[in-house]
């Protein structure tokens, strides 16, 4: 493929048809959403696993005994992540079909499964994403639950930063979470800060909910310099990806000292900052960090709407 073809828009809709084709192995994080039980139990797969995350402090009585679970224990997503995989049948070298769920896993997970992926030599898998038709509580639906514990860069994200800090630059994937952005960009104060929003967002009304939720955090980026907006839509990493490479392509005409990324949307757009990053920054002065929390909700969204298929190739 050529260099930008990722960048084009590859996501489509899962049909019934491509559930019943199926893949040799299908990962999904294990919580009681619809939007994650629905399409485990719908996907045809020679060897569909549960993974059970620490994060969300399921007890082994709560987890289902007719289907294979692998319960990792460790919050470090490069441990959980290779742990994972070493017991769900991923064998190096031998062009199995991988399909991941991301819909339950946490953003680290995501990004960490390219890195991991990609190392191991897999050539092209596909992902699924489950949209949620309304988020529970709208404006006000939490999704840590715990407080920050650190902000730091994700595992295989850490980048060749730069001792001169004069000319950072923050990129913040907009989302729910108010207290997570506020940590961020308190991390990151005397960087120039661009955020970049979910639009088109998942439904109408999630949009203006982000919103609301930003104003919480209004007062930590006063004076902030130079601030900027962006926009890409909230279920689509190919374009999120090619927005990113825009605004890269900007900051490098003006001699950006340090580049830090921070996906705090949807889980696709978490994925899109992915992709740009291993396309277009290993090596650089450039991070992907986020604030971790020990724990999340185990069900943040009410129903199930559309459910996306992206077609992932390194």
């Amino acid at each position: 493929m050529s260099e930008l073809e990722y960048l084009l828009d590859q996501k489509a809709l899962l049909t019934a048809e491509r559930k019943q084709e199926g893949w040799d192995i299908f990962i999904s994080a294990y919580n009681d959403s619809k939007r994650v039980q629905q399409p485990f139990s719908e996907i045809v797969a020679s060897r569909k696993v549960w993974w059970s995350l620490p994060e969300y402090k399921y007890s082994a009585k709560e987890l289902p005994k007719a289907t294979e679970v692998v319960a990792l224990e460790s919050n470090n997503e490069a441990e959980a992540i290779e742990l994972g995989f070493g017991a769900s049948g991923f064998r190096e070298g031998t062009n199995q079909k991988i399909c991941l769920d991301i819909t339950g896993f946490m953003r680290p997970h995501i990004l960490y499964f390219l890195k991991f992926l990609k190392s191991k030599g897999v050539h092209q898998l596909e992902m699924i994403y489950s949209e949620p038709e309304r988020y529970s509580r709208r404006a006000d639906t939490v999704f840590s639950l715990e407080d920050v514990l650190a902000v730091r860069p994700i595992q295989g994200f850490e980048g060749q930063h730069s001792t001169i800090m004069d000319n950072d630059v923050l990129i913040v994937g907009i989302g729910y979470d108010h207290s997570l952005i506020s940590r961020v960009i308190l991390e990151k104060e005397s960087a120039r800060l661009i955020q970049l929003h979910c639009f088109p967002s998942l439904s109408a009304d999630m949009y203006h909910e982000s919103i609301l939720r930003l104003d919480r955090v209004a007062s930590s980026s006063k004076g902030r310099p130079h601030e900027q907006v962006l926009f890409s839509p909230a279920n689509d990493p190919f374009v999120t990806a090619a927005v990113l490479s825009e605004s890269y392509a900007k900051l490098q005409k003006m001699k950006t000292s340090n580049l830090y990324l921070c996906p705090l949307a949807t889980k696709p757009h978490t994925l899109g900052f992915g992709l740009f990053y291993l396309r277009e920054l290993e090596g650089a002065p450039a991070s992907l960090m986020f604030p971790f929390s020990r724990a999340y909700s185990r069900e943040t969204g009410s129903g199930i709407g559309r459910t996306w298929l992206y077609p992932i190739m390194f």
